[in-house]
């Protein structure tokens, strides 16, 4: 049975022009997490990470703090643990959301700066998406995200011992894919859970012939035990 341990990256940049930026929160979430590591004596056959750059800062934050207790420890990034297109998603949805929907009509010129807004609409946008039969040129569809990461996973795991311990450095999509997959939760509502996903968080999963297995989801109590709010952040 191989378990796969995933670790959503530190907080990005809303709002800022990148996005793909580790913000200075978000590199301390790393390292907490790194420390968290540590503190549990885990150690990992190998490590993976997309190749956003908000992932792989992630990754080497928490890899330069592991690497001495994980011997021989391999790191390689995989482009099919990228997050979805978003920014296609919202190009092409927001504006339809936005003139058929009054409210966010009137709130169109807030949602990039209040991150409720923001989310109500990015929701729906989601929703859109998912059940798209056709998407413009351009835009990964559902069916092509989903068949992207579950190969990618796939991969990983045939590149690993059978029983290996494998740790990814990913995205709230992708790890909301691979809970659909586990659960058989409708896409939507898989993702509508994955909108919890605390940054640098940890999601485990085990995976035999039979499939995939949740065994944990969106854990952080590393983070809290900081009795400090801000580290609890979701962007």
């Amino acid at each position: 049975m191989s378990q796969l341990i995933f670790m959503r990256h530190g907080q990005a940049s809303f709002g800022k022009e990148n996005y793909d930026i580790l913000s200075e929160l978000g590199k301390k979430q790393s390292l907490i997490a790194a420390r968290h590591l540590l503190k549990i004596k885990t150690e990992f056959n190998s490590a993976y990470s997309g190749t956003l750059s908000r992932q792989i800062d992630t990754a080497n934050l928490v890899l330069e703090q592991i690497k001495a207790s994980s011997n021989n420890l391999s790191y390689s990034q995989h482009a099919g643990l990228n997050e979805y297109q978003y920014r296609g998603i919202i190009d092409h949805y927001f504006p339809i959301l936005i003139a058929n929907n009054p409210y966010f009509k009137d709130k169109k010129d807030l949602i990039f700066q209040d991150p409720r807004t923001f989310q109500l609409i990015f929701d729906q946008a989601i929703a859109e998406w998912l059940n798209a039969e056709k998407v413009p040129d351009g835009i990964e569809s559902w069916s092509e995200f989903k068949h992207r990461v579950t190969a990618a996973v796939e991969q990983i795991i045939s590149e690993n011992p059978k029983d290996a311990r494998i740790l990814l450095f990913s995205s709230g999509g992708v790890i909301s894919t691979i809970l659909y997959l586990a659960t058989g939760m409708s896409p939507y509502k898989a993702f509508r859970t994955g909108w919890g996903l605390v940054n640098a968080s940890f999601t485990t999963f085990s995976f035999t012939k039979s499939g995939f297995t949740l065994q944990s989801f969106n854990t952080y109590s590393h983070l809290e035990s900081y009795h400090d709010d801000k580290l609890i952040t979701y962007r």
